[in-house]
């Protein structure tokens, strides 16, 4: 797995993510569930791809400990799972 850190396009708080342009350059990249104030998210790239050019949404690659750290300040349980990805907090109960 590797791990990516991003903003949305438009000052981090709405627009584009990089998903669709890591596609077009035959990639697989998904954001995960946490997101900090300034916006940025931690991504999961499950297929490689070129990560140049890609300034618009401030894409930098992340360690597992960094993502995991990142993911943390949200939800100090927070753990990586057997498929990589980090667990964030359970649903809240709906009654």
């Amino acid at each position: 797995m590797i791990y990516l850190k991003w903003k949305l396009s438009n000052d981090g708080v709405w627009g584009t993510g990089p998903e669709e342009t890591i596609a077009d350059r035959g990639g697989l990249a998904e954001a995960s569930w946490a997101v900090d104030t300034s916006g940025y998210r931690i991504g999961y790239l499950t297929q490689t791809a070129a990560l140049t050019g890609l300034e618009t949404w401030d894409v930098t690659t992340q360690t597992e400990a960094q993502a995991l750290t990142f993911c943390q300040q949200f939800y100090e349980d927070a753990e990586v799972m057997p498929d990589g990805r980090i667990a964030g907090p359970p649903p809240e109960d709906i009654e």
